[in-house]
């Protein structure tokens, strides 16, 4: 029996009502249907609850955090300020004092900011010729020299402009535009300089730095060798390149290659024994430079330029002289040197009539004789150097008989001296023969020097590069003007000036092999 309620008919459902029930029972179905959406839902629900409980609780509260400082601060007995300098762009002018990225940021307070420790960067030193670490690849060069190098990638201590150079005992800070000048000159592996060896030993701690330096910094060398005369324009050089090049990997190897072979072979010495030829031609200087085109500097100064003109920020200078500083003579006084000369060669035939020799036939003698003995000495170095044992290097056949030469060569197992045959007087002394050749130029001081070289570097780098000077001499050698005027060039240009030797060069190369 059905009930009251059963038998009431339903109330009419109007269009609209039905509509709108049929909307929320699909959206409930669409919820309750798909998970995905569901976890959604929820999650997006439980957020907006815990952000209303936060901000209520926050009005509800009222407190303020704060921050204090610690008790330590507080008992210092006064206040310590911070000063921060922060380099700005351009001037002191008012225009924009916004400041930019600074290398460094320096405090001037007393312990008042501590960073962290920080770890230890890797030595450059420990990874041996050319590497940084345990990088890197064997690639051996030898040529008689039997270095190896390392030819590994590396990165540079705090980028460019941020790198320490030790070379030859002198360190160099912020380097990274790095020109080596080297002296090939036979004057440096004579036998008074200490031989042979001095050069070897310079030619490998420049592959040892150059192998050292990282891919941002930047390298070249040029070597310079000079004849003896004193007009000071015989001088040649030979550069690895034409612009400073990249210290990358293939760079270092195809400079280690070129390097290698420079006053090794006996009979090629000086700056063309490298591996290729690339002859310095001057670049016009700027007209209003005052630079006088009639001065000559010292050879080495000579080779500076061609340094100058590539823009480095650091030049290692190694060099077997001081050289002298010259000016071309005017026409009034190279004719009375002409003059001068010619005198003395009519003298000089006038006395040897009296000694009953002919002026000429004497000269003739002299020149076969030291032929003679040059040919003799040539023999004696190539078999020295088949032994394996370094030749007996001298700049002119004419200082063969100084005493440290023939000392060389009685070690050696040998006497060569000069035939004194038809230019000897009767004493038997050598008899002095005047040249003949007519200077063109005279000495100047060295203050005229330090004027040039400041001229010729404005007209040419637009930054004052360091200039570093190493001057190479004997174990008996202390030339106290020469050392007194490099040092002052030196330091007048950021630099360091050095004495070298060959014993040095040997601790120096004995530490580095240490470090191994």
């Amino acid at each position: 029996m059905s009930s009251p309620d059963d038998q009431i008919p339903p109330a009419a459902e109007t269009p609209a009502e039905h509509a709108a029930a049929r909307k929320k029972k699909n959206l409930y179905r669409r919820v309750t249907s798909s998970m995905p959406l569901l976890v959604t839902v929820i999650v997006h629900l439980v957020l907006i609850g815990v952000a209303g409980a936060i901000v209520v609780q926050q009005n509800i509260g009222g407190k303020k955090k704060t921050f204090e400082a610690s008790n330590a601060l507080e008992s210092a007995d006064r206040q310590v300020e911070h000063r921060l300098q922060v380099a700005r762009r351009g001037g002191s002018s008012g225009g924009s004092a916004s400041p930019v990225s600074a290398n460094r940021i320096f405090s001037t307070a007393d312990n008042a900011l501590q960073m962290p420790e920080m770890p230890d960067l890797p030595s450059m030193g420990a990874a041996g010729f050319g590497g940084f670490g345990a990088m890197g690849s064997g690639v051996g060069l030898g040529a008689g020299t039997g270095m190896g190098t390392a030819l590994g990638g590396g990165g540079s201590l705090g980028g460019r402009g941020f790198m320490s150079l030790s070379f030859l005992g002198s360190t160099t800070q912020n380097a990274s535009k790095i020109l080596f000048v080297v002296d090939t000159s036979l004057e440096i592996m004579e036998p008074r300089k200490g031989g042979f060896q001095a050069f070897t030993i310079i030619r490998e701690e420049i592959m040892r730095l150059v192998g050292r330096l990282p891919p941002s910094a930047q390298f070249n060398v040029v070597l310079f060798g000079y004849n003896s005369g004193d007009e000071n324009n015989s001088v040649s050089t030979n550069l690895f390149r034409r612009e400073l090049t990249p210290a990358t990997s293939e760079n270092k190897k195809e400079f280690f290659e070129w390097m290698t072979p420079v006053n090794t072979q006996l009979g090629n010495f000086g700056p063309f024994s490298a591996g290729a030829r690339s002859p310095w031609r001057a670049r016009p200087l700027p007209e209003g430079s005052g630079v006088d085109p009639l001065y000559m500097p010292p050879v080495w100064a000579r080779a500076v330029q061609a340094a100058l003109e590539q823009q480095p920020d650091t030049i290692y200078v190694i060099t077997a002289t001081q050289g002298r500083t010259r000016r071309r003579i005017d026409a009034d006084t190279l004719a009375r040197r002409r003059e001068e000369t010619a005198r003395e060669q009519a003298e000089f035939e006038e006395e040897m009539k009296k000694l009953g020799l002919d002026a000429r036939s004497v000269a003739a003698a002299r020149s076969a004789a030291h032929a003679k003995a040059g040919r003799e000495l040539e023999e004696l170095n190539r078999r020295l150097v088949s032994q394996g044992k370094d030749p007996i290097v001298l700049r002119w056949i004419g200082e063969l008989e100084r005493s440290d030469v023939q000392a060389e060569i009685r070690r050696a197992g040998a006497n060569i001296r000069f035939d004194r045959t038809g230019w000897s007087n009767r004493d038997g002394n050598l008899i002095r023969i005047p040249s003949g050749r007519v200077s063109e130029v005279e000495d100047t001081t060295w203050n005229d020097f330090l004027a040039h070289y400041a001229r010729l570097q404005r007209a040419l780098a637009s930054e004052r590069p360091n200039l570093n000077v190493f001057l190479f001499v004997g174990p008996n050698e202390r030339p106290e003007t020469s050392i007194q005027n490099l040092t002052a060039v030196a330091k007048r240009n950021g630099g360091t000036f050095q004495l070298l030797n060959t014993k040095r060069l040997e601790e120096l190369r004995s530490r580095e092999e240490a470090k191994k």
